[in-house]
């Protein structure tokens, strides 16, 4: 049987020039075939530049066509794909990584993707031109289409997973694909893209697998989440198709094929321009019956999902992408106005530094190192030894710390606007690894003297050193709470029982009240003895609420002691 490849290579033959070039490893197939043999497959990120270099140098003489060239040129993009996502679950699963190597993981494999992307890029062009109709009964053009749209949509995924903004030409040249494969009549035509993809797909469902997931890009995604969509989204392209005819009763998005951007929400559509629509009604539905199953206890798997989500993980998107792909009269609006604002505010990040913070602010000048007064603690050490011990004296300490205004926990940042529930922001980012969609931070006006809870909630890369942000600020005002075990632990950590170090957490008095907490203090049920809140009380550890790095919020539910 004559391979894919090797019918490529021959529909290709009469573009060859005369003369002789040496490519080195990219000479022909076979030279090719054997240099990829060659490579240290024990270290993948070496392979994986080994190879996105060679497409490099393959790109830059693509106005030559032998008659290996495409043949070369698919068999460097299949086996460069294990090592690519190597790299790529590496980025995904270490969210904690230093700014260096996040960088370094993150160009590596978007630099393939752009030059694979590049590469088929060129030659569907150059086929569509010179090659006629008959190039794709045989699948040579609808094949490197749909692999130039599928390595396009990553290019998008993975800028999206850094926050930053579209590439210029992208959405141009990703519509000028699907327009060539909608003239030569083979949108619609099914293809395992890869020999190891799970199902087939054709150029329509993968150029609207890509309109979705921008659709789903608001930069309030984690890394995690964007990936996971991507996945999702290959079991859902049944449900989605585009028409060229505009119907009211039906559509939810178009497409402008002229225009330099993504999808929008169908509002006045121009009948002059190249427009395609598409509806959502069938997925959403897909979505609901997905979200209620999972909340009677059904598995990920055999609805559709991931077998590696959490049920609660997977209900957070699903309810996320219900409300980003519906209608435009069934989202929900602003909470409330935003205004502009230059307003300079302090900034701590993270729970350890918001904790020493309001410390810091609740402890007036001129009062005990101790604390203010002699607490429950002291009172009992003076009853029954005369005299407070030094045991409480260090655990009152971990309640009070020196006031520190030039606090290296302490940033200043200038907020841009502001509303009734956050602020936007322009900051410098360039020694900001901690600042991800998740971030836990604590903000005080100049004009306040309490801190408040804020969450970062959106992101988006303005440059390599700047980015512009969105905050969430809780109502609720945070106090300081001391959380001390009811359990013995039963061990000791270097000869020491640490039973009695209480543990810091930020109280909210809402309705259900809550604890901001450390995760790693997080069981189910546990319960807690409070001090520092609000009067002596127990309490258990209810559902969490929400949680990211370094932080969980729960509810606490009264215990009767």
């Amino acid at each position: 049987m004559i391979s894919l490849v090797d019918r490529i290579t021959s529909q290709l033959a009469r573009f060859a020039p005369s003369g002789k070039r040496d490519d080195g490893p990219l000479a022909n197939l076979k030279t090719a075939t054997r240099w990829v043999e060659s490579l240290p497959l024990g270290d993948a990120f070496k392979c994986q530049q080994a190879i996105a270099n060679e497409l490099k140098r393959f790109n830059e003489h693509s106005a030559l066509y032998t008659k290996d060239r495409l043949a070369i040129f698919m068999l460097l993009d299949e086996k460069s794909r294990d090592l690519q996502d190597t790299l790529a679950r590496q980025y995904l699963r270490n969210p904690r990584m230093s700014r260096t190597v996040e960088s370094q993981l993150w160009h590596a494999v978007y630099g393939l993707y752009w030059e694979t992307a590049r590469g088929y890029h060129t030659f569907v062009l150059h086929l569509s031109r010179e090659g006629g109709r008959h190039h794709h009964q045989d699948g040579s053009i609808p094949l490197i289409t749909l692999r130039a749209l599928r390595a396009m949509g990553q290019l998008l995924k993975w800028r999206a997973i850094r926050y930053l903004p579209t590439a210029e030409k992208l959405w141009q040249r990703l519509h000028n694909l699907y327009r060539i494969a909608e003239t030569e009549g083979f949108h619609r035509q099914p293809q395992r893209i890869y020999a190891d993809d799970a199902s087939e797909c054709n150029c329509e469902t993968a150029y609207l697998h890509i309109l979705m997931m921008d659709l789903a890009n608001s930069g309030s995604l984690y890394p995690r989440q964007l990936d996971l969509l991507d996945r999702w989204l290959c079991g859902w392209h049944g449900m989605l198709q585009l028409d060229e005819h505009f119907d009211a009763k039906v559509h939810t998005f178009v497409v402008d094929l002229s225009a330099d951007h993504g999808p929008r929400h169908v509002r006045k559509p121009e009948s002059a321009k190249p427009l395609r629509y598409w509806a959502t009604a069938d997925l959403l539905q897909k979505i609901q019956d997905t979200r209620t199953a999972l909340r009677e206890g059904g598995a990920s798997l055999p609805l559709g999902l991931s077998e590696i989500t959490r049920s609660g993980e997977s209900l957070e998107l699903l309810d996320y992408l219900q409300h980003q792909w519906a209608a435009l009269e069934a989202r929900e609006q602003r909470r409330a106005p935003r205004a502009s604002v230059k307003r300079l505010v302090d900034v701590a990040h993270g729970l350890k530094a918001i904790v020493n913070q309001i410390k810091a602010a609740d402890r007036p000048a001129g009062v005990s190192p101790y604390g203010i007064g002699i607490n429950y603690n002291e009172a009992d050490d003076v009853q029954v030894y005369g005299f407070i011990t030094d045991r409480t004296r260090e655990r009152a300490s971990q309640m009070h710390l020196p006031p520190s205004p030039t606090s290296p926990d302490v940033e200043r940042w200038v907020m841009h606007d502001e509303s009734e529930y956050g602020y936007g922001a322009i900051i410098e980012t360039r020694d900001k690894d901690w600042l991800r969609v998740g971030a836990l931070i604590g903000i005080k006006t100049h004009d306040a003297d309490k801190w408040k809870i804020g969450f970062v909630r959106r992101i988006l890369r303005i440059d390599e050193d700047t980015s512009s942000i969105g905050i969430e600020t809780l109502a609720e005002m945070p106090t300081l709470a001391m959380l001390h075990e009811t359990a013995t632990p039963g061990y000791t950590v270097n000869g020491l029982d640490n039973n009695g170090i209480p543990h810091p957490s930020l109280w909210l008095e809402s309705t259900p009240s809550s604890l901001l907490i450390d995760p790693v203090h997080f069981a189910p049920g546990k319960v807690f003895e409070v001090h520092g809140a609000t009067e002596r009380k127990f309490i258990a550890l209810g559902n969490p609420l929400e949680h990211s790095e370094g932080w969980m919020r729960v509810v606490a539910e009264p215990v009767i002691s």
